[in-house]
């Protein structure tokens, strides 16, 4: 939150360096380029906040700095959302946001050996974890503003989709009957008296719902951007059923047994503020490229340079001695 009021601040106060009369040309740059996005141009963009969480974290010695963890920048599996936009108009425009994320974490530990008698012989227990999170929103954007900094506001729907209970579970120590209780890491969850568990898998989350948004952005070259955006949204979310495997020894029929272990499905609303499509992001608009959409400043044509006499005799004789050959007078490119 203090990134975006600093950024806000920023950002207003550059916009007076850039003042233009109101009018209805479109704003140009100094070469006479199209600082705006204009109706057909096509937007990209990228979530800067997993970038902010890494600088920030760069210079705390008291913060986690494993970069590659879930929720810092050089993670490519983490919290990146790419967004889209085409302008419908010079104030209005389609936009979509998706993003595909998934991992695969790994931890192991050393527990004592329960066969041996040296206090010093270790076996291996591990824990793998694997996650995946699925984001899409389809939306519609109004914009107001013909200098630099531009406001936005309008309505999306959205599509979601969370695999975090995707657990798995191995052990050094095995039971027998000697041993109905084998020395085991505990992971948090997986240890239940003279059970452990070996997976926990289901509870995937699907949701759908509406958001509201409102924003800005601020054009700091010729259709580049940076922006910030703030959401209230509106969420249905189905949680599947899961299931949890757990190993134990029974004394009666001496073998080791495996239990099976049902967690119903669930329904929920919620409702709240949200950063879906990232609350600060980087764009680039291109246009179509159809000759349509032309970033030269409109009524305004460079003005011909007036030739000298000797450059018009010289052009005339060419012209004439241009016609005997062919037969007609040539004027300009004769292709056209």
């Amino acid at each position: 939150m203090k990134t975006i009021v600093i950024l806000l601040f920023l950002l207003l106060g550059l916009n007076p360096l850039q003042a233009q009369d109101s009018n209805d040309e479109p704003l140009t740059g100094k070469k006479g380029e199209v600082i705006l996005p204009q109706k057909g141009d096509i937007g990209v963009g990228v979530n800067l906040v997993p970038f902010f969480y890494w600088m920030g974290n760069s210079f705390n010695a008291n913060a986690n700095n494993t970069y590659a963890s879930d929720d810092k920048f050089f993670s490519v599996f983490g919290n990146s959302v790419i967004i889209g936009k085409y302008m419908l108009t010079d104030k209005a425009a389609l936009r979509l946001a998706w993003g595909i994320n998934f991992g695969n974490t790994t931890k192991s530990e050393y527990v004592q050996d329960d066969a041996s008698n040296d206090p010093s012989v270790m076996v291996e227990d591990s824990y793998t974890l694997n996650w995946s999170r699925a984001s899409l929103a389809l939306g519609y954007e109004m914009r107001k503003g013909k200098r630099r900094l531009q406001g936005f506001w309008g309505v999306d729907l959205r599509i979601s989709y969370n695999k975090e209970n995707d657990h798995s579970y191995s052990y050094g120590n095995g039971y027998s009957l000697s041993n109905l209780v084998p020395t085991s890491y505990d992971w948090g969850t997986n240890l239940n008296s003279n059970k452990r568990t070996l997976s926990h898998t289901g509870s995937n989350v699907w949701g759908v719902g509406l958001r509201g948004f409102v924003g800005f952005e601020y054009y700091i070259a010729p259709k580049v951007c940076i922006g910030a955006e703030f959401g209230w949204g509106l969420m249905y979310q189905h949680t599947l059923a899961a299931t949890v495997s757990e190993e134990y020894y029974n004394p009666v029929s001496q073998e080791l047994a495996i239990e099976q272990n049902y967690i119903a499905a669930t329904n929920a609303v919620s409702a709240g503020v949200d950063n879906f499509d990232g609350t600060v992001y980087l764009m680039f608009f291109f246009n179509r490229g159809d000759g349509t959409n032309s970033s030269s400043k409109p009524g305004k044509s460079k003005p011909k340079k007036e030739k000298s006499g000797k450059e018009k005799s010289g052009k005339e004789k060419t012209d004439k001695n241009a016609g005997k050959k062919s037969g007609k007078r040539v004027i300009g490119n004769s292709r056209f």
